[in-house]
């Protein structure tokens, strides 16, 4: 009998110490709570920004590598999550094509004496912005907690620590400034290609533009404006072109019509030419004729006179032989053949009407054969003719 009762002494006392040791345990949580934005921007020439509530991003809290639990933000951007007690953990914040945003959550140095009776800590931290990262910004800062949230023995409730907080807004405020800079940097040089395109300087333009691409890819302006650009260049060719032939076709016009003209001049101003000619030639031909009518005259005279002394001569038994004249017999007035044919031939050579001039030479050489003259100039008329 006295054995039972050891044996329930024994067993009471294992169960209140259980009971003061789990009376000691903290089973209060941490309602931590926040807000999460989403900052974009649109891009040209000027840039404007804009955010709003994000849905859908994924919070995370670690104790060391362990998720110890997670949660999505709500349509509004809200997000509630429990900490447990009694440990030190990371939250991270993220979304799809941004930087992670993360920070320290710490539970322990709470008083048993202020966590054992229901007790319900909250806190709120300032809503975080995501952002994509652009190109050329350095992020590195982001790899450390921009926040720790902690608590304190002052108020009997958990803050933000300053030291880590101001550290965290300072590295912030670093990449804000880097990126506005960019960006300042990115719609400059897209301005630049606008400008210049108004001015149709469109291969500048191109070059501005894909400054701009270089700059931050993905950007749908410079994308856009560039393939403008591109047809700019295109249509600039293609005017060109189109002019380039035009002209070649009104100059190898006005070269026909130059040439053409030249031709109808050459051949109005030989037809006049040869009418000069032509109607000395027929002056001269008409002049001879006349002089050959008055020539016949004093011939006739002559030789009627030179027959009657013949006669009287012959009648009155003179030693004068029949047929004979001791009269010189007058030469006959006229032209020398030959010496007009020269004339002729001269006046063509004068001319450059070379075939007729070489017909008239050679009809001279068959008047005089031994006319050197003629022969020197028929020698001239086929070097001249020779060399055409």
């Amino acid at each position: 009998m006295i054995k039972i009762n050891r044996e329930k002494k024994y067993t009471l006392i294992v169960f209140l110490l259980f009971f003061c040791l789990l009376g000691k345990t903290q089973n209060w949580t941490l309602k931590l709570s926040s807000t999460v934005e989403l900052r974009t921007w649109r891009l040209s020439s000027v840039a404007e920004k804009a955010e709003k509530e994000l849905s859908g991003a994924e919070i995370k809290l670690f104790k060391g590598n362990s998720l110890i639990g997670q949660t999505n933000s709500n349509p509004n951007g809200d997000f509630v999550i429990d900490v447990p007690a009694g440990g030190d953990f990371i939250l991270t914040i993220s979304y799809a094509g941004c930087n992670t945003k993360k920070f320290n959550v710490s539970t322990t140095g709470v008083d048993e004496n202020v966590g054992k009776d229901n007790y319900m800590p909250t806190v709120n931290i300032t809503g975080f912005i995501m952002s994509k990262p652009l190109k050329g910004v350095d992020y590195l800062g982001l790899s450390e907690p921009l926040v720790r949230v902690e608590y304190k023995t002052k108020g009997q409730n958990f803050d933000k620590d300053d030291d880590v907080t101001n550290k965290g807004l300072n590295i912030l405020s670093k990449i804000y400034d880097s990126e506005t800079a960019l960006i300042q940097k990115f719609c400059a040089t897209n301005k630049a290609g606008d400008d210049a395109m108004k001015n149709h300087n469109c291969p500048m333009a191109i070059e501005y533009y894909a400054k701009a691409i270089n700059m931050l890819p993905g950007e749908e302006y410079p994308v856009d404006q560039i393939k403008k650009a591109e047809q700019c260049v295109k249509n600039k060719k293609d005017a060109d072109d189109a002019k380039a032939r035009e002209n070649l076709i009104k100059a190898n016009n006005a070269k026909i019509a130059n040439e053409k003209a030249i031709a109808e001049k050459q051949a109005k101003d030989k037809a006049a030419f040869n009418k000069v000619a032509d109607d000395k030639v027929a002056k001269e031909k008409t002049t001879n004729n006349k002089d050959s009518k008055n020539s016949n005259t004093p011939e006739k005279v002559n030789s009627d006179k030179l027959i009657t002394s013949e006669n009287e001569t012959g009648n009155n038994g003179s030693n004068i032989k029949k047929g004979r004249s001791n009269h010189s017999l007058a030469q006959p007035i006229g032209k020398n053949a030959h010496k007009e044919t020269v004339k002729k031939a001269d006046d063509y050579f004068k001319m450059k009407r070379y075939s007729e001039a070489k017909t008239a030479y050679q009809e001279a050489i068959k008047i005089k054969s031994d006319d050197s003259y003629s022969k020197n100039k028929l020698a001239e008329i086929a070097k001249l003719t020779s060399t055409k």
